[in-house]
């Protein structure tokens, strides 16, 4: 499964691979110092959002954790002797209070899943969040034979993986689904009502697909739709400008923005020498191409005496975002502990807004 999602972003389910334009295309300028939450607003580690949840609701800290990059080694080519690392970045964020973990089952073929079974063993239940991922394709049979049951059934293997009996959120990883979103709506409603997950939300969905999907799943089952994940960051602010974060807010959805450090573009780690891996294909511009980006935000993290990456997260959450950040190595696990609990000031959004890209849309996949 990692094979069929890293070759569907070769083709072009990313924004910026296959058939479309490498260029950078700038934020619109109107848009600079628009969208920020109030500086009152200033969540900690130790601070929880909400999902909205049939019963009740699903309390998660303000960063998750990405684990695509644990056990996944088609695209972040995961080596076994990280496994002390991922161990030791994981407890420093459990006890900082960072708790919310997201996964799927394309990642690794599922080996992100078992690795993250191992890390919770023994850990009270209520005190980590799991969020995984059905990925419907026109290739699975199980999408033809049994439509409705499709979720339902690959939620199972999801929970033998990680071996546990529930999760928290469980997600329609992209519009790739050969099935009607009423289907799929139906396969939901069955983990949710036999106690497979607590929510349910998609991804990478455009704004009319989610209000087809928030519509169907409480007019016929009385559950409301929790979230969005879509790309955001400082190098894709599409779903800022084209809606999608809105249209979360007035719809009592939690808005996810994955690739929030631009696989580690967003850093410093990478320059126009030493650029990225190829497989690392969201917000893949050429390094030279977003230099003045990467200058501003040096020159903000340098000032407060932080990391990059904590700025770039810092710069998600003030727009009212749930990062959602690829972790494997202590540094960064301290990184996004030290993105919360301060804000970065308007002045300096203004001038991360100026460099800031818009990104794009594709056919496929980042449909939002």
């Amino acid at each position: 499964m990692d094979k069929v999602l890293q070759t569907g972003l070769s083709l072009g389910m990313s924004s910026t691979s296959g058939f479309h334009s490498g260029k950078p295309k700038p934020a619109p300028r109107e848009l600079d110092g628009q969208n920020i939450l109030p500086p009152t607003f200033c969540p900690t580690a130790k601070d929880r959002i909400s999902f909205p949840a049939p019963k009740g609701k699903v309390d998660a800290s303000y960063i998750s954790i990405g684990a695509w990059p644990w056990g996944d080694k088609g695209t972040y080519h995961y080596t076994e002797d990280e496994w002390p690392a991922v161990q030791a970045a994981w407890r420093e964020l459990y006890d900082a209070g960072i708790n919310f973990i997201d996964t799927a089952q394309a990642y690794g073929n599922g080996e992100s899943e078992r690795l993250i079974g191992k890390l919770v063993k023994g850990l009270p239940r209520d005190s980590y969040v799991i969020q995984t991922k059905w990925l419907g394709t026109p290739l699975d049979v199980k999408n033809y034979v049994h439509a409705s049951d499709a979720p339902y059934k690959t939620l199972k293997a999801s929970l033998e993986r990680l071996e546990l009996d529930y999760v928290d959120i469980y997600l329609v990883h992209g519009p790739t689904h050969p099935q009607s979103i009423k289907t799929v709506a139906e396969g939901l409603a069955k983990c949710v009502n036999e106690g497979l997950t607590r929510a349910v939300g998609v991804a990478n969905y455009p704004n009319e697909k989610v209000l087809e999907m928030k519509a169907e799943l409480l007019a016929r089952y009385n559950i409301p739709l929790a979230t969005n994940q879509v790309e955001y960051s400082i190098l894709r602010r599409y779903p800022e400008v084209h809606g999608e974060i809105k249209t979360c807010v007035d719809n009592g959805l939690v808005f996810q923005g994955y690739s929030a450090i631009a696989q580690g573009r967003l850093t410093g780690k990478y320059t126009v020498e030493n650029p990225p891996p190829k497989t690392y294909r969201f917000s893949s511009y050429p390094m030279e191409d977003i230099r003045e980006t990467l200058a501003v935000l040096d020159k903000i993290a340098k000032a407060r005496g932080k990391a990059m990456a904590s700025v770039a997260l810092n710069y998600n959450i003030s727009k009212g975002v749930v990062p959602v950040v690829g972790i494997r190595k202590p540094e960064q696990a301290r990184q996004a502990i030290e993105a919360l609990g301060w804000r970065l000031s308007e002045e300096e959004m203004v001038e991360l807004d100026r460099v800031s890209v818009e990104g794009t849309k594709t056919v496929f996949w980042q449909q939002g």
